[in-house]
């Protein structure tokens, strides 16, 4: 679900016609105070991460002058805020808030339908007034077939302890709202605080979320997707194997690291390894019996569908780029997969990374191959001597996935005593 920062969420609402702060992003300091001064007196400095709460996190800012705002954004760019880095600023004029209200609309998978929410209790403290009860809290689901006109979001809100005036301001803001939903195939887009302000109403911030399976029908959002990486900034590489099946849909190349940085196989004490597997039910499989001897998979990657040898090899040069993995296994399922075309997309990529050994690993390396072709999967890697070496098993069709496992610990707990006498 590829998110928006402020900034060009910001855009999207202006182009629907709701009004935002004046406001530039900066990448440097000494472009925060120039772009300061062209705004004018007082302004705010908002860190541009994808994560909430950045006011009660010290991203967001204020400023009375140049001097403020130059050393503000210093202080913003040199740490990074909740493990984010901050490379972007916003600089906005800061408005004169009244109130604050907290507007979306969301899909609402249970009611299958986008659901418009309005509250009261905007700001950073939305969450808190809804689990207390404060403030005002109405909600409609929206019937896609009529859109949300205004008249139709004036009856949503109507009950809002609110001026008739800002009523139908705001009414018209919904409607807005919901073609910027609409229109950018969004999984959430909201508003909070969409602030009261003797200029009118003004969104103050912007969540904007696209829903994963639309992100081809926005080329012009430029969106850099890759697949279940939740809240956190892809890697560069989930980006660069999310691009792998971008031209070719011929099987799937489908690749996560799900601990990037080793940190959780770090805390449990554990070692990191690089995996690949056909078919996300052997791969969990392989992963039950690893886990419990002391590996981690530092990455998920399921190639299954009958992909072709150059996805293969692709990916494979993925995984094995991991520079902290101490190894890597490769497991099929029973399927019809063509397994030679895998074998020959793997071996490519063991000859290229490992040219200097002929393609032999320096790593501890053992493949199961299982399914139709697997002989002649296995008589590749015989032909090409990568059977032979030391740091490699090659298992087949009648090989377990426990067996499969303790043949990797035996092999790394002899790659791990013979490590000094290793080339890389």
């Amino acid at each position: 679900m590829p998110k928006l920062l402020e900034h060009r969420g910001k855009s999207l609402l202006r182009a629907a016609g709701i009004t935002t702060p004046d406001g530039r992003v900066v990448t440097t300091a000494a472009d925060a105070r120039s772009t300061a001064e062209a705004l004018g007196f007082p302004v705010a400095l908002k860190a541009q991460i994808l994560a909430g709460k950045r006011g009660l996190g010290g991203g967001i800012v204020f400023a009375n002058d140049a001097a403020e705002a130059e050393a503000a954004a210093q202080r913003l760019f040199a740490a990074p805020l909740y493990g984010w880095p901050v490379t972007e600023l916003l600089i906005e004029t800061k408005s004169t808030i009244q109130s604050e209200l907290y507007v979306a609309v969301v899909s609402d998978t249970a009611a299958r339908a986008p659901l418009m929410i309005v509250s009261t209790s905007g700001g950073v403290a939305v969450e808190e007034a809804a689990q207390t009860g404060s403030g005002t809290t109405v909600s409609a689901a929206v019937d896609m077939r009529r859109g949300a006109p205004v008249y139709w979001c004036l009856d949503v809100v109507r009950s809002l302890p609110l001026p008739e005036a800002t009523l139908v301001a705001l009414a018209r803001v919904l409607s807005k709202l919901y073609e910027v939903y609409r229109r950018n195939d969004c999984t959430i887009a909201e508003i909070n605080p969409l602030a009261i302000t003797e200029r009118g109403l003004i969104a103050l911030d912007a969540r904007i979320a696209i829903d994963d399976d639309a992100v081809f029908r926005h080329p012009e959002l430029e969106l850099e997707r890759s697949q279940e990486v939740g809240d956190r900034n892809a890697t560069a590489l989930e980006l660069a194997a999310s691009k792998i099946d971008e031209n070719d849909h011929r099987g799937s190349a489908h690749f996560v690291q799900i601990d990037p940085d080793g940190s959780l196989a770090k805390a449990q004490g554990k070692i990191s390894i690089g995996f690949d597997g056909i078919g996300t039910g052997v791969s969990m499989a392989v992963m039950d019996e690893l886990v419990p001897l002391g590996f981690l998979p530092m990455n998920f990657c399921d190639t299954s569908g009958n992909p072709t040898g150059s996805k293969l090899y692709r990916i494979t040069k993925a995984i094995l780029a991991q520079p902290l993995i101490e190894g890597y296994v490769f497991a099929s399922c029973l399927s019809s997969q063509q397994l030679d075309v895998t074998a020959r997309g793997i071996i490519k990529a063991f000859k290229e990374i490992f040219a200097p050994h002929g393609g032999a690993p320096t790593i501890p390396c053992v493949f199961s191959f299982r399914g139709a072709w697997d002989d002649v999967a296995l008589d590749l890697f015989r032909q090409h001597g990568l059977d032979a070496h030391p740091w490699v098993r090659v298992l087949g069709r009648d090989s377990t996935e426990r067996e499969l496992a303790q043949t990797f610990k035996d092999l790394h707990e002899r790659w791990r005593a013979a490590r000094p006498m290793v080339t890389a």
